[in-house]
C-alpha cells in the first residue's frame, strides 16, 4: 500500500544519509545506458504523439522526419546484427578450413624446432643476406644453450641446418620444442641484426585455437600462428629433404 503524505504531515526524515560519491567510489559504466535503442526511440515517439498539444499538433514533415530516423535506426541495428553473425560464420568457416592442414607438409617462418623420439622432425633452413661469420646455437625451452655450431665465414645464400638431437656432451635431448638462434658478424665487423631469415618445414600434427579463435598450427612440438605459414608443400617433401640431407652428411 502506498503511503500518501499531506503538506501538514510530511514523511519523516531519513535516519541514514544517502551515500555521497567521491573520486574513489563514483560508479563507472561503459556508457551503454546512455545509448538510445530502437525500442526506446519508438517509446519516446509514441509518448510525444500522445502528449502533443491538440491545438498545435506535430507537423507532418516533422513526424515523417522522425519516422525516417526510426527506420534508419532499425536498418542499422539489423545490419549490425547481420554483420556480427556473418563474422562468426566466417571465423568458424576459416577454422574448419584450417583443420585441412593436418597431415600436410608446410613451410613456416620461425626459429622453432621439434624433437620427437630423440630426432629432429623439422627441416631447418637459414637464409643469409650477406657474407658473415656465423654461429648457430640450439636453445631449450628454459633458454639454456645446449649446443653450438661454428660455421665460420659463410657466403650469402640458403643453407640447411642439421641437428642430431644431442647436446654438447653428446647426450640425446628430451622430446619437445627447441629454438635455433643465429649470431653473425659481417665482413666489416658489424653484428648482423636482420640478415638471417630462419624457416622450418614439417608435417602439421594438429591445429588448435587461441582464446580469440585464431588458429595455432602444431608441427610436432613447435607451435606457430597461421600467419607464419608461408607455403603448403606436396606431401612427402619434408621426408625427402631430410633423407637427402642425411645422405649429404
Amino acid at each position: 500500500m502506498v503511503q500518501i503524505y499531506s503538506a501538514d504531515n510530511p514523511p519523516p526524515a531519513r535516519t541514514t544519509p544517502l551515500e555521497a560519491y567521491t573520486t574513489e567510489n563514483v560508479p563507472v559504466t561503459d556508457g551503454s545506458e546512455r545509448q538510445l535503442g530502437k525500442d526506446a526511440f519508438l517509446t519516446l515517439l509514441l509518448t510525444q504523439l500522445q502528449n502533443q498539444d491538440p491545438f498545435n499538433p506535430m507537423e507532418d514533415t516533422e513526424m515523417s522526419a522522425q519516422l525516417a530516423q526510426f527506420s534508419q535506426l532499425e536498418q542499422l541495428t539489423n545490419l549490425n546484427t547481420n554483420v556480427t553473425s556473418m563474422g562468426g560464420y566466417i571465423q568458424a568457416q576459416n577454422q574448419f578450413q584450417t583443420l585441412s592442414l593436418i597431415g600436410k607438409d608446410v613451410k613456416a617462418q620461425t626459429n622453432l624446432m621439434s624433437v620427437t623420439n630423440g630426432e629432429q622432425d623439422t627441416s631447418v633452413k637459414l637464409e643469409l643476406s650477406e657474407n658473415a661469420k656465423i654461429q648457430v646455437y640450439v636453445v631449450d625451452s628454459a633458454g639454456n644453450q645446449i649446443r653450438m655450431y661454428d660455421w665460420g665465414m659463410t657466403q650469402a645464400g640458403t643453407y640447411e641446418f642439421n641437428w642430431d638431437g644431442k647436446d654438447s656432451k653428446g647426450t640425446k635431448v628430451a622430446d619437445g620444442v627447441y629454438q635455433f638462434q643465429v649470431t653473425g658478424t659481417s665482413t666489416s665487423g658489424e653484428t648482423l641484426t636482420d640478415g638471417v631469415l630462419p624457416e622450418i618445414s614439417g608435417k602439421v600434427s594438429s591445429v588448435s585455437f587461441d582464446e580469440y579463435g585464431q588458429p595455432i598450427v602444431h608441427v610436432g612440438y613447435a607451435q606457430m600462428a597461421l600467419t607464419q605459414v608461408m607455403e603448403i608443400l606436396q606431401s612427402g617433401t619434408v621426408e625427402a629433404a631430410k633423407a637427402a640431407s642425411s645422405e649429404d652428411a
